[in-house]
Formats: structure tokens, sequence, C-alpha cells
């Protein structure tokens, strides 16, 4: 089963921000699995189009299904809104997706991003 370790994860036990590693079925959405076992990221309409869901990937991008159309647009949505608030060097180089949309098919690191 592939892990997903979560920077600054917080749960309903644990509300001090740490890093703490969840084991999700193979090809399962990244947010259903950590939710399942009580890793609340932040969401909203968790179908790829608000983006409240935003992660990093910090290792494994590999590792993690190719983005769909919706996805992207969202993402690229969100990348300009980064550009705008903290200029370009904000999210340059960093693997940004929506936890909601993403399957997970081996090791991953992320964090969620803030708006």
């Amino acid at each position: 089963m592939p892990t997903v370790s979560v920077k600054n994860a917080q749960t309903a036990e644990n509300t001090t921000p740490t890093e703490r590693s969840f084991e999700v079925n193979e090809g399962e959405l990244m947010f259903d699995g950590l939710d399942r076992q009580g890793c609340t990221l932040p969401h909203g309409c968790l179908a790829g189009s608000c983006g409240s869901c935003r992660v990093e990937i910090l290792e494994g991008v590999e590792n993690i299904s190719p983005p769909s159309a919706i996805e992207r647009n969202t993402i690229e949505a969100l990348i300009a809104e980064y550009n705008q608030k903290y200029g370009e060097d904000h999210v340059k180089g960093k693997t940004i997706r929506l936890s909601c949309r993403t399957k997970v098919n081996g090791n991953v690191v992320i964090e969620a991003l803030k708006s």
C-alpha cells in the first residue's frame, strides 16, 4: 500500500502541526484516503473546480496520476492567483495538485497550501 506523508498534518487527536504518514489504497484519491483515516485537508467542492484542497507534492511526483483537464484549469488559475499575490517565485518549480482529484500510485510527501 502506498504511503502519503503529510507535513503539518492535523487530526482530531493531534492538533499540533507535525508530519504524519498514512497508508492509502493504490489508485485511491488522495483526499479520500487521508480523510478516511482522520487526516482532514482543507476542502470545498471535492470536484476539482474550487481549488480549496490544493497541496504541494514535495516528493513522489512520479507516483501520482496525471491531472485531468478540470484540475489543470483550476491549478492554472491558482498559480495565476499566487503569482499576482506573492510574485512569480512563490510557486516556481513547485508541483501543485488538488487532493480531491489526485490518485496515489506510490509513496508521496505533501503539504497543504494556504490560499
